[in-house]
């Protein structure tokens, strides 16, 4: 008779770890009423990695623990779920080395900074013994006691077990600093020297091969390009625009150099929590800008849900691990900030004047200034899409056939008599039939840095051309144009089922009208 392990679960010749959340803590765990980690359809080697899965499965339990803690004011007891000492080194261990991915996500000041030469020579001490508790606490205290609150170890300071694990821990950073010391020089594939380390990473690594699943090589890539594929063919929702897929993109890769993985399937809350606090905690982003990361990821896991017909995150048949993840409260900011004053306006729309060798610095200030088009927008207009009619011009924003706009649809933007007077429809007239302005989507950052480096580089606050014109143009349609009206010239969406973009003659004219109403910002009333 085979002997029953506790905790570990066989369901249709797969095995899991298992553990029941007690009531009261299920609210601060999606309301579950159990944890699971899957360990393959092996028994030897899912009896191999349970105590290490059972252990994952305790830690999250500690944490719903001391929120529930938290919440009731209550002391938080250590060492419910405690873990040898290998097993905390190699966390530590780990948890620094994301904090080291996650700080290089975050600009390239961190790799160019010295590591502290006495303080590697104090965590050799700490790792030979050399040290009293007193250095120790000074050098790792910290570390022991945030194990403490999870509830990995009871240690107590003075006691030969305490500094058991004091030492470990200085391996543990020593190492860790050895390997931010080779990725400063470009090699990411180190590991740890030290025995122990050694082995608790080899047994990490087996434990994480053996997840086999349906989806187990299923990554954010393949989920974004079958995204892309299904609207593409009408299928899923809207079409995602380039620079939205490629902000969501940018997410993915920094989600993944900070967990280390490409794997959908493995991807948890306690995950997310730890990506979030990490950036919050280092403070070179701002709240909004952690928020669109942490959504994006959401809404790429929805993708993946959706196109798994469920089956992607059994624990949440409707849902994903993020659907619980607290979102950061984004700052209240002016949207002056974001806005060019009269002054830059004037000094961007005189310095693009001067620029009759490059057609973009040339035109494109000057076309984001008087119609409010994206960057993306202009970049994509042809020498047919602007016309004539009735003598007034007009600007056509398309879509389709490689181009696209922010709301999916295309508009007819009257031409501003500033636009006219300065001579934008004589350079259309006189150009060859194609597209007005040569490059790529590139041309957006190098309009951006001209002008950082060049008219504006006095003004280190400035915003970039593509919100600080079309927001200064947004403000000059107060200037008595309709709501609606604006609406429809700027691109954005109103809500309504009459949105009707494109429109008659007759509309064309009644928005050149509307549009005479917006003043020249060059010229002095």
């Amino acid at each position: 008779m085979v002997a029953k392990v506790k905790n570990l679960l066989n369901r249709d010749g797969r095995y899991f770890s298992r553990l029941v959340i007690p009531k009261e803590l299920r609210p601060f765990l999606d309301n579950k009423t159990e944890l699971r980690e899957p360990l393959g359809a092996d028994r030897r080697t899912a009896i191999a990695r349970h105590a290490t899965a059972l252990a994952g499965l305790q830690a999250k339990i500690a944490v719903a623990e001391r929120k529930a803690q938290i919440a009731k004011g209550e002391p938080i007891t250590p060492g419910r779920y405690p873990l040898p000492v290998d097993q905390i080194a190699l966390r530590n261990y780990n948890e620094r080395l994301a904090f080291d991915d996650l700080l290089r996500n975050s600009g390239p000041q961190w790799a160019s900074a010295s590591i502290d030469d006495l303080h590697v020579a104090l965590l050799r001490d700490g790792i030979a013994g050399n040290l009293n508790d007193t250095a120790l606490e000074r050098l790792v205290g910290d570390r022991i006691e945030r194990y403490r609150r999870l509830g990995n170890t009871t240690v107590v300071n003075g006691s030969d077990e305490w500094r058991t694990l004091a030492r470990a821990l200085c391996m543990s950073e020593y190492e860790a600093l050895a390997r931010v010391a080779e990725r400063d020089q470009g090699d990411f594939a180190g590991k740890p020297d030290a025995p122990m380390l050694a082995k608790a990473v080899e047994i990490d690594e087996v434990a994480a091969d053996v997840k086999v699943s349906e989806f187990n090589n299923l990554t954010f890539e393949a989920v974004i390009q079958e995204k892309e594929r299904r609207t593409g063919n009408g299928l899923g929702g809207h079409v995602k625009s380039d620079a939205t897929l490629k902000k969501y993109r940018n997410a993915v890769h920094d989600f993944e150099q900070f967990r280390r993985s490409k794997k959908v399937a493995t991807v948890t809350l306690e995950e997310g929590e730890a990506w979030r606090d990490g950036m919050l905690e280092a403070g070179a982003l701002s709240r909004k800008t952690i928020s669109d990361k942490l959504a994006a990821i959401r809404a790429i896991l929805g993708w993946a849900q959706d196109q798994a017909k469920g089956r992607l995150f059994p624990n949440h048949p409707k849902g994903t691990p993020f659907d619980h993840l607290d979102m950061p409260v984004a700052e209240e900011t002016d949207s002056a900030t974001r806005t060019y004053s009269l002054e830059q306006a004037r000094i961007v729309l005189k310095a693009a004047r001067a620029r009759i060798d490059k057609p973009n610095f040339r035109w494109i200030p000057w076309l984001l200034a008087y119609s409010g088009m994206r960057v993306g927008e202009a970049l994509q207009l042809d020498k047919t899409d602007v016309f004539e009619l009735e003598g007034h011009w007009f600007i056509h924003v398309r879509v389709g056939n490689g181009r696209t706009t922010k709301t999916k649809k295309a508009r007819k933007i009257p031409v501003h008599q500033a636009l006219i007077a300065e001579g934008f429809t004589d350079f259309v007239k006189n150009l060859p039939a194609g597209r007005l302005f040569p490059g790529g989507t590139a041309e957006d950052q190098r309009i951006r840095e001209w002008l950082h480096d060049g008219p504006l580089k006095e003004m280190e606050d400035a915003p970039p051309p593509n919100h600080g014109f079309r927001h200064l143009f947004e403000d000059a349609l107060f200037g008595g144009v309709s709501h609606k009206v604006a609406l429809y010239i700027t691109g954005r969406a109103s809500g309504s089922s009459d949105d009707d973009y494109g429109g008659s003659d007759l509309r064309l004219l009644e928005l050149a009208a509307q549009m005479a109403k917006v003043r020249d910002f060059l010229a002095v009333r």
